[in-house]
C-alpha cells in the first residue's frame, strides 16, 4: 500500500514539476512548484524521513517559495510575447533534458529494488541518539564539505539573481 502512495505522489510531483516548466504565468509556475515541494515532502514521510519532510515544508514550501512569490510581485515580471521562437526552443531543450534524465534514472533503477538500502544509520543508532542528532552528526561531520559547497552555490545564486534583476536606467 505504501508503494502505491509512493508512486502516486511521485507521479504528482513529476506532473507538478512539468507544469512549473510549461506554465505561462510566472506566478502560476511558482504555485505549481509549491505543490511539487509538498509532494516531495509526502514522499519523505512515506520513506520514514519525517525530519526531511518537515524541513522540506518549512524551508522550501514555506520560506523560499514565499520569497520567490514576493520577488515576482515586486519585480512585476511580465511575459514577453515577442519571444515565442525562443520559448519553443527552450521547451524542446527542456523535454530533451527530461528524456535524458529519465533514461539515466531507468539505467540506475534496473539494478536496484525500491526498498531502502541499509547504511551507516541503523535503527539502533537512531533509537540511542535520536534521528535529528544522527542526521546532524553525518551532515556536519562526514559531509561537511558538500554541505559548505552547497551553501556557497546557493549564496552565489542569490547574488546572481540580484545582479540580474537590477535594471539599467
Amino acid at each position: 500500500m505504501e508503494l502505491v502512495f509512493l508512486l502516486i505522489c511521485g507521479g504528482l510531483a513529476v506532473i507538478a514539476s512539468l507544469l512549473v516548466i510549461f506554465a505561462r504565468s510566472t506566478l502560476h509556475s511558482a504555485l505549481w512548484m509549491v505543490l511539487s515541494f509538498f509532494m516531495v515532502a509526502i514522499i519523505y514521510v512515506l520513506l520514514h524521513a519525517q525530519f526531511l519532510a518537515m524541513l522540506q515544508i518549512i524551508v522550501y514550501a514555506g520560506a523560499i517559495m514565499m520569497f520567490i512569490v514576493y520577488a515576482i510581485m515586486m519585480l512585476n515580471l511580465r511575459q514577453e510575447r515577442d519571444s515565442k521562437v525562443m520559448g519553443r526552443v527552450s521547451k524542446v531543450v527542456g523535454v530533451a533534458a527530461l528524456l535524458v534524465l529519465f533514461l539515466e534514472l531507468m539505467l540506475v533503477g534496473l539494478g536496484h529494488s525500491l526498498t531502502a538500502m541499509q547504511g551507516p544509520i541503523t535503527d539502533i543508532l537512531v533509537a540511542t541518539h535520536g534521528r535529528v542528532a544522527v542526521i546532524s552528526n553525518f551532515l556536519f561531520a562526514d559531509y561537511l564539505l558538500p554541505f559548505e559547497v552547497a551553501s556557497i552555490l546557493l549564496t552565489a545564486g542569490v547574488v546572481g539573481a540580484v545582479v540580474l534583476s537590477k535594471r539599467v536606467k
